[in-house]
């Protein structure tokens, strides 16, 4: 049985011996936490990696919002969910290099899109999105994977539906087409945990049939015959944009945005999907599959060892036997987004005098 003490750092008399006993409470907090961290990793080896694809067929029709939506997913999975650069494939549009190949928003001329997505100043993007090295991205990714993986792709483009095959494409750079069946035939190859797709292109509901299987969480921006839109007040897709937004917890400019309806501290695929529904303000339909129907419940993003499942509950078991206490020694209800916070970063590296350091006490 663990409790949790919440207290302010103060100045008094005392202090440099308060300080002496706080700083070795609080190795004994971290040596705890790390313990139970490998504990969990030795429980469940696998990982989640994830798969960004913009092909934007070429640079009239490459929008510099496809680059936007990419971007904020990428600096979400980066920051906020401490995704490694070896865990995440990105492939857009010409591959990063110098040549004009995007449109920009305020209809000024083109652009090269950045192939720094997350202002590090080290260039993440190196492959096109063009059908050939798609596909051998995704070949070379499902031999590497393992069944202990989970596998997420996300796909922002230009969709369309071809009347003689019956069936909707993605328009890939250079003007290659990637067709709902051959995107299915790619994705059995992965023998992985489970897959989920976010697919924010036109016609992208019909994808649905053909990429629906056992262990699966598919979310699309329009039904098969619909088209999908651009926001009408900033340089994103709006279905993309408000999905991005709820697994972010924030929108780019920082601002939170709360989808975590169930109060658990995560925040799920079919959460992220019913956020966004809730916000689309354009005249499109998204669409919505989980098989088995629970799984999209229960599917978190994340970079850590095991499965976001796994990590859920066991953050749920750790947090149901903590009790915290105000300055007075009063018990005091944890608040679950604060929780979530400092379980996953328990630390010394408080920097406000009024920030709160967290102990574990026996």
């Amino acid at each position: 049985m663990y409790s949790i003490l919440f207290f302010s750092r103060v100045c008094f008399c005392s202090a440099e011996f308060k300080r002496t006993r706080l700083y070795s409470r609080l190795l004994a907090a971290i040596s705890v936490v790390v313990f139970c961290c490998a504990a969990s990793a030795q429980e469940a080896t696998g990982r989640v990696h994830a798969v960004i694809i913009s092909g934007g067929m070429n640079k009239l029709m490459n929008h510099e919002r496809y680059w936007n939506d990419c971007a904020f997913l990428y600096r979400t999975l980066r920051e906020d969910y401490q995704f490694s650069k070896q865990d995440i494939t990105l492939l857009i549009s010409d591959g990063g290099e110098p040549g004009r190949d995007m449109l920009l928003a305020d209809g000024s001329g083109f652009a090269s899109s950045p192939a720094d997505l997350d202002g590090d100043g080290e260039r993440d993007v190196w492959l096109p999105a063009t059908l050939q090295q798609v596909e051998a991205s995704l070949t070379e990714l499902a031999a590497r994977l393992t069944p202990d993986d989970r596998l997420f792709l996300f796909m922002i483009d230009h969709g369309d539906f071809d009347n003689s095959m019956q069936q909707p494409f993605a328009w890939m750079w250079g003007g290659g087409r990637l067709y709902a069946t051959r995107l299915s035939q790619l994705t059995d190859a992965f023998h992985v945990e489970s897959i989920s797709l976010c697919l924010g292109l036109c016609h992208s509901g019909g994808f649905i049939d053909e990429l629906r299987r056992e262990n699966r969480v598919i979310a699309t921006s329009c039904a098969e015959s619909e088209e999908s839109w651009a926001c009408t007040d900033r340089p994103y897709d709006e279905f993309v944009y408000h999905w991005t937004c709820a697994v972010s917890g924030h929108d780019p400019e920082g601002n939170a945005v709360h989808a975590d309806t169930d109060g658990d501290g995560y925040v799920s695929m079919a959460e992220a999907f019913n956020h966004a529904c809730q916000h689309d303000r354009r005249e499109e339909t998204p669409q919505y599959c989980s098989i088995p129907e629970p799984l999209g419940e229960q599917w978190y993003l994340s970079s850590k060892q095991g499965s976001g499942i796994k990590e859920r509950q066991m953050a749920n078991d750790i947090s149901s036997r903590l009790i915290c206490y105000d300055l007075q020694g009063r018990v005091v209800p944890v608040q679950k987004e604060r929780e979530r916070k400092h379980l996953k970063k328990i630390n010394a590296k408080q920097s406000s005098p009024l920030s709160p350091i967290i102990i574990i006490k026996p």
